[in-house]
């Protein structure tokens, strides 16, 4: 054995969060799956056997709409298939065009673009809080939040957590800190697991108290919660974000939003003022030392943001329905389904790894994707599959989906573990 492979086999058996999500990696079908074919939301994974696919986020179906595909050549024609520089040094006029649709579209002066929601985190966050401020993290948000602050950490500043819509210990922790003028909270829009939603407006009131900037990362949300939610329309209009859905304004926040899920783009952005983005545009170091965005990508954006206005309420209707369809068969089924809010993020949780791996696999041979998460992913407890509709799903797959997650209530009930109370809410393992 070499040198390298040693120490892979040393890192690989060590106790940690990523060497025991790599010991998975071998006894999970439902890691690593390669798609052969795609019909639809069905993938062909091997010769004989073809899975429904509830693990993408693609919740507009975009990535499968027709139109999506035009303008792309020309638009490759006209820039390239890739851009030629950094952001610093040059952009194609497209990237502009992007920015100021999406800052329509939120509502804010001004967008900032970056390949990812990752990269965004890694740049902006250590940008904001420099050497000697403070990052109060959401325990919930999405882990990239944390690798970003530990960036920041390692350059100097303070990382302190709160558990998700816990306000007393957060204003404990922002007295403490009450006389750093670098305060920045970091949560989720919606979060990525639960499918829940930030309670911006308690927040909001307790940043401003505080004089602390508010980092949302609404990478599932953007696209599908918007303005105005009605009883009719529950997600409300336009999918122009948290904000808008809480019917706030921009005073205080750094927004951030994904486009990669609802418009099946490789692009993100950050939603600020003129001043704020001239500053990211000196400080974010992803916007000079990162490539672009595809110009496919760039295209498809715009193309995603045209077919918004123009049936993106359709969509999110059809999507509603689905998630709807899911949820109560789940929950007629017997299992506790963590959704308070109809967002079609549905964790169904089973509570044991060794459970969680054998229904994974059931659901696997039934014809079902999902995301399966395990301890260490979520705290021990609250392991469970995520599923994920699309628009593009149909009411024939839920119910494939439902029938599949019937013989996995037929295994825990042979094995006696059906029905066991579950924990009401899901968080990160505590690792802060």
């Amino acid at each position: 054995m070499s040198y390298v492979e040693e120490r892979i086999m040393e890192l690989s058996n060590a106790e940690n969060r990523r060497s025991q999500i790599y010991k998975l990696f071998n006894v999970l079908q439902q890691y690593n799956v390669t798609a052969l074919k795609i019909d639809g939301r069905r993938i062909k994974v091997a010769e004989n056997h073809w899975v429904n696919d509830f693990a993408s986020c693609n919740y507009l179906g975009l990535d499968l709409d027709p139109e999506m595909q035009m303008d792309v050549k020309e638009q490759i024609i006209k820039w390239g298939v890739h851009p030629s520089w950094c952001r610093l040094v040059a952009s194609p006029y497209i990237y502009q065009e992007a920015e100021e649709r999406l800052a329509d579209l939120i509502g804010v002066e001004s967008t900032l673009i970056f390949p990812t929601v990752t990269l965004i985190s890694i740049g902006v966050l250590p940008a904001l809080v420099g050497k000697s401020g403070v990052l109060f993290l959401d325990k919930s948000g999405h882990e990239t939040m944390y690798e970003a602050a530990k960036i920041a950490r390692d350059n100097g500043a303070k990382l302190e957590s709160f558990k998700q819509d816990d306000f007393k210990s957060l204003e404990a922790l922002l007295i403490k800190h009450n006389d750093n003028n670098r305060k920045v909270i970091l949560v989720d829009g919606v979060y990525s697991m639960s499918g829940d939603f930030v309670s911006l407006k308690n927040l909001i009131k307790l940043a401003k108290k505080y004089e602390a900037l508010v980092y949302i990362d609404d990478a599932h949300g953007f696209g599908i919660v918007g303005q105005e939610p009605t009883a009719d329309v529950p997600l409300g209009f336009k999918g122009n974000g948290i904000v808008k859905y809480h019917g706030l304004d921009y005073e205080n926040i750094i927004y951030v939003g994904g486009c990669s899920k609802a418009y099946s783009s490789l692009a993100a952005f950050v939603g600020c003022s003129y001043k704020m983005r001239s500053f990211l545009q000196g400080f974010a170091t992803p916007y000079d030392l990162s490539g672009p965005c595809p110009t496919a990508s760039l295209a498809t954006l715009l193309k995603g943001l045209e077919i918004n206005e123009k049936r993106g309420g359709s969509y999110r209707s059809q999507l509603w329905e689905l998630t709807q369809m899911a949820l109560n068969g789940l929950r007629n089924l017997g299992f506790t389904v963590l959704n308070n809010t109809g967002f079609p993020i549905v964790y169904v949780v089973i509570g044991d790894n060794a459970d969680l791996i054998t229904t994974a696999n059931i659901l696997f041979r039934q014809g079902i994707l999902v995301t399966v998460s395990p301890y260490p992913m979520v705290s021990i407890g609250q392991e469970g599959h995520r599923i994920t509709l699309t628009a593009a799903n149909t009411k024939s797959e839920v119910q494939q989906l439902l029938a599949a997650f019937a013989e996995v209530r037929n295994y825990l009930c042979e094995v006696g573990r059906f029905g066991i109370e579950m924990k009401s809410e899901i968080s990160s393992v505590d690792i802060y």
